[in-house]
């Protein structure tokens, strides 16, 4: 698997630069990712974490700065047992940022004791793993949410995984789910879909039945997608075949996000079917892809004029700004 990069090819002030970036949980990578005694700085939301996965199978993640001389926590340390030792001086920490250790120390003062290092939160799901994020870093305020059941009465099977990274605010990507007007024109959709929008607190659910493209010829498929939060969403796809998509958005500042998907299909369909089934993901992926270079190259408008048929956006914009802190830091 590769890492796609979309590049901006423009040179007009595109006003992203100064929009917030959003609170909630966010994809930072897969579980297989992250093996026993592995450490990895990870760049998102404007700064940098370090995270490491201890002997006892544990992620952990803390700021990469030691706050004894500067070292960087990412670079040359090692993982010590379930703690993180600096290559400098080797102080340890554990995930809560306390210093469990200093080896040339008698004793640990106890501001270093009870925590000098912030931790970040961190969850795994569905081999996928999440951090919290908040400017103000405050606790969660939902959890992160599982694969829903499978309709077909089996079990989803991961088939495949993508990635790309896209010259863009994190918001305008799941926007692009409520703009229906732009299904026909980018897309190739045959009919104007009729959808159903619902906003909850913090979740957004949508169900789409349109004329779909699919590898049998065009017939009437249903698209239904729940999100929680601005960086997790789950859309099934039930139309010649039955195909989920994960998806995880991730800023990594106000113009770049990362954006990941696992396409699952259900247990123990049949050869002529899983045909299908991978035509349908490969016409999913090609639909995303021909999304990018409008994004990598779009303005923000805080206005736009809007008319009949554009779809739910300015209730989807309305939703999205409960996630973004108004209060002082």
């Amino acid at each position: 698997m590769t890492i796609m990069n979309v590049a901006t090819t423009t040179t007009i002030e595109r006003g992203y630069d100064n929009l917030p970036l959003p609170f909630g949980w966010f994809g930072v990578g897969m579980s297989n990712d992250f093996q026993p005694g592995d450490i990895k700085t990870l760049r998102y939301f404007g700064t940098e974490f370090v995270m490491w996965r201890g002997e006892d199978f544990q992620l952990r993640a803390v700021d990469p700065v030691c706050p004894h001389l500067g070292a960087h926590l990412g670079v040359n340390s090692t993982v010590e047992g379930n703690d993180l030792r600096c290559p400098f001086h080797h102080w340890s920490f554990n995930g809560e940022g306390q210093v469990t250790n200093i080896p040339y120390a008698k004793v640990i003062p106890p501001k270093l004791k009870k925590g000098c290092v912030k931790k970040w939160r961190v969850q795994e799901s569905d081999n996928v793993v999440y951090v919290w994020y908040h400017p103000r870093d405050i606790e969660p305020l939902w959890d992160v949410v599982k694969l829903p059941p499978c309709q077909a009465g089996s079990e989803w099977v991961l088939s495949e995984t993508h990635e790309w990274i896209v010259n863009i605010h994190i918001q305008e990507i799941t926007e692009n789910g409520q703009d229906h007007a732009h299904f026909a024109a980018v897309h190739g959709v045959p009919g104007a879909p009729s959808a159903e929008f619902k906003l909850d607190g913090y979740s957004r659910r949508n169900t789409v039945v349109a004329e779909m493209n699919t590898p049998r010829g065009p017939m009437q498929g249903k698209i239904d997608m729940a999100a929680t939060g601005p960086g997790q969403s789950m859309t099934e796809f039930t139309d010649v075949t039955n195909v989920l998509m994960a998806q995880q958005l991730t800023a990594i500042d106000s113009g770049h996000t990362h954006q990941r998907w696992q396409l699952y299909h259900p247990a123990g369909i049949s050869e002529g079917k899983m045909r299908v089934t991978k035509a349908r993901m490969r016409d999913l992926v090609k639909q995303v892809v021909q999304d990018m270079p409008i994004w990598a190259n779009k303005k923000n408008l805080t206005q736009p004029f809007l008319v009949d048929g554009d779809g739910p956006l300015m209730a989807y914009r309305s939703q999205y700004a409960k996630f973004y802190d108004t209060e002082p830091a």
